[in-house]
């Protein structure tokens, strides 16, 4: 039994109510919710409404507001959108802040101090390096704020939009402070923060060519 225009449009509605505006999670959950509310009905011979009441209930609880310790109190999504964007996220969080806090471990430890003529260039390195990182992020960042369509990717994007910040003070602390000698963990953090973002740029652009509807 296929749902009638108004009754899709009594599901869109909901869905807008409890913001699903990311157009592959919205897609995905408007199939399994129509499915559910179609198979209720032809199996147990109920009317529209009282299977929509009770789909819902079901899925209120996958569709609650929540947030999470990788983005913080500040950014917070349906819970079934958040357990997307977790599963996507949370390796490529784990693998470069572990790398991070692993070559701080061992700039603290070692001795890195060389020749003036060695150091001028690793800074100048350094520098040149963390510029074309920074110009290359706000480049990915100028180009998503371009597109209007969300998509789970595209709140992850949104929750890194500090990153050009620490790709700021990536520069700063190349070593162009004198007195001060480059942090290259700083570095490291600016090019893998400007990598992830290219990635789940990638993977937005996908999902609106994937799920937009023409």
């Amino acid at each position: 039994m296929e749902l009638t225009t108004q009754q899709l449009q009594r599901v869109e509605h909901y869905l807008d109510k409890k913001n699903i505006t990311y157009i592959d999670v919205r897609f995905e959950v408007l199939d399994h919710i129509v499915s559910d509310i179609e198979t209720k009905m032809e199996d147990k011979k109920l009317d529209f409404e009282t299977v929509f009441y009770t789909v819902m209930d079901k899925w209120n609880i996958h569709l609650k507001q929540t947030s999470s310790w990788l983005y913080g109190i500040a950014y917070s999504a349906p819970k079934i959108v958040m357990k997307k964007v977790n599963n996507n996220f949370r390796k490529w969080f784990l693998i470069s802040n572990s790398l991070m806090i692993l070559l701080s471990m061992i700039e603290s430890r070692i001795d890195l101090s060389v020749s003036e003529g060695t150091q001028l260039f690793l800074t100048n390195s350094l520098v040149i390096i963390n510029i074309i990182s920074f110009f290359i992020l706000v480049f990915f960042m100028t180009k998503n704020s371009k597109t209007k369509e969300k998509t789970s990717y595209s709140f992850i994007l949104k929750t890194q939009s500090l990153g050009g910040l620490i790709a700021f003070f990536a520069i700063i602390f190349s070593g162009i402070i004198e007195g001060i000698m480059p942090i290259y963990s700083f570095t490291f953090m600016s090019i893998a923060i400007t990598y992830i973002y290219s990635h789940f740029l990638k993977k937005h652009k996908e999902a609106i060519k994937k799920y937009k509807i023409s």
